[in-house]
């Protein structure tokens, strides 16, 4: 199996988020890898097979973006629960 190296920038939330995810001795980056492959083995949205790279770039882009969404969702109830204290 080939792979490709990526290389993106993340906001500090989520970087705090991916951070309370690591394993101990687990580098960042191999703790976001760890994520992305086991979302994606948990997704039913992933078809058997994958004709094309296209299709394996926009299937993660689409897990990375509903992931993102539900780190922001839940940052944003933290923020309401530490202004209301």
């Amino acid at each position: 199996m080939v792979s490709k190296q990526f290389s993106f920038r993340l906001p500090d939330e989520v970087v705090e988020w991916l951070e309370g995810l690591q394993l101990e001795g687990e580098s960042l980056n191999q703790t976001t890898q760890r994520f992305i492959i086991e979302s994606s083995r948990l997704s039913t949205a992933l078809p058997k097979n994958l004709s094309t790279d296209v299709d394996i770039k926009e299937l993660v882009k689409q897990e990375v973006a509903a992931s993102l969404g539900e780190v922001r969702s839940q940052l944003e109830e933290l923020r309401g629960k530490s202004i209301a204290r």
